[in-house]
């Protein structure tokens, strides 16, 4: 018991973002986004469900896979790059973007993770929307975010989409009069930034989608990794298996 109070009072105590952990999320995101373009230039290697056979068995068979991808550590901050793939049968290429493109009903589509969804702006493949976050490990974040986001088509049977958050700002006693939209950068440090990198293929019987998250948070705590490097990670994995799910289950009802 002690010891989860420490806890909860270590990653609910105020964390302002460090110029250095930004720099460096950004240059990690330089070099991740010039293997994606080789990745998307790739007729064989578009897919990372095609880079292991049984992955991409048990992909087809229906099962959701995640792995974490090693980031390095940054002075002042935590980058966590998680990537993860789904199957969805009998899907079309079309049914799936009708999905990726329907904003307004991202907040029925992803709850409880995304509370509210809203497009702020449409330009061609270019879309700006906004969403307002809720993320509970440990302790409760609630988070209005706006991203940057567009839509690569490939060929006529995959598409790329390449999400940047532009802002991330916590909200405090979220849905109370007394509700406060904190300045980016400051509060617990829960999550800073956001990218995340979909490639969804046609093929099979069906479409195969994927998705890389790649995001920038407070540093760990000294002496705390061991207890709470297990929760951060496995609600990492639990967030991305949950959105390939849900984005599942859109897509069916879709049809």
């Amino acid at each position: 018991m002690a010891l989860t109070l420490l806890i909860v009072s270590t990653v609910s105590a105020l964390a302002e973002e460090p110029p250095q952990a930004k720099a460096a999320f950004q240059s990690y995101i330089a070099t991740l986004e010039s293997r994606l373009g080789a990745q998307n230039s790739s007729h064989e290697g578009f897919l990372w469900i095609d880079q292991d056979p049984q992955r991409r068995e048990s992909v087809h068979k229906g099962e959701i896979q995640v792995q974490q991808i090693h980031a390095p550590q940054v002075d002042g901050g935590t980058i966590e790059d998680w990537i993860g793939g789904a199957f969805l049968p009998n899907a079309t290429l079309e049914q799936v973007l009708k999905v990726d493109q329907d904003y307004t009903n991202y907040a029925k589509y992803y709850a409880p993770e995304i509370v509210q969804a809203r497009l702020i702006s449409h330009l061609g493949n270019h879309f700006q929307v906004f969403y307002r976050l809720k993320k509970h490990k440990v302790v409760t974040v609630v988070l209005d975010t706006t991203h940057d986001i567009d839509f690569l088509p490939l060929s006529n049977d995959r598409y790329f989409v390449r999400s940047h958050s532009t802002s991330v700002r916590e909200v405090h006693n979220a849905g109370e009069p007394d509700e406060k939209v904190l300045p980016e950068g400051e509060g617990m440090g829960f999550l800073w930034a956001m990218n995340s990198y979909w490639r969804v293929q046609q093929r099979d019987g069906g479409v195969y989608i994927e998705c890389e998250v790649v995001t920038l948070a407070r540093a760990i705590p000294y002496g705390l990794g061991a207890f709470l490097r297990p929760t951060i990670e496995s609600f990492a994995s639990e967030s991305l298996a949950n959105t390939l799910k849900a984005k599942q289950s859109a897509v069916l009802a879709s049809r």
